[in-house]
């Protein structure tokens, strides 16, 4: 029997972070972590992930990110389904377009930093394929 559960376990593959372009929702999502997550909403642009304490930092969720990227970002890059997009540029492009709003807003201003260090630190980006549902 120790053998069989072996097996079964074997067959569910470890878990790999990375960040996802979800069409419907036209959101991108990063969980460095698959566990039990909470999420918490900064505004209409950023949401952060954090883990089933609520303390830690282990994702985010960047709403509206079909025109932040066709916008600002696409033009930077020529796209081919090799191609990887960073997050942190998009985290800055929010940014600018939210400008003073954050320099009057403590609170958001530091989630906004917490999603650029996780995303750098983790070096976040978008791959290919998903750029590819952008364009389409």
């Amino acid at each position: 029997m120790t053998g069989q559960k072996m097996e079964n376990a074997s067959q569910f593959a470890a878990y790999v972070p990375c960040a996802t372009y979800f069409h419907d929702s036209d959101c991108v999502e990063y969980v460095k972590r698959d566990s039990l997550l909470v999420y918490d909403r900064v505004d209409q642009f950023l949401t952060l992930i954090f883990d089933g304490t609520g303390k830690q930092l282990v994702g985010f969720k960047l709403k509206g990110f079909k025109n932040l990227f066709t916008k600002q970002l696409a033009p930077m890059y020529r796209l081919n389904n090799r191609q990887f997009v960073g997050l942190v540029p998009a985290l800055e492009a929010i940014c600018q377009v939210l400008g003073g709003q954050l320099e009057d807003d403590d609170d958001r201003k530091q989630s906004y930093r917490a999603a650029m260090d996780l995303a750098a630190n983790d070096n976040v980006s978008l791959s290919g394929a998903h750029l590819a549902a952008l364009a389409a």
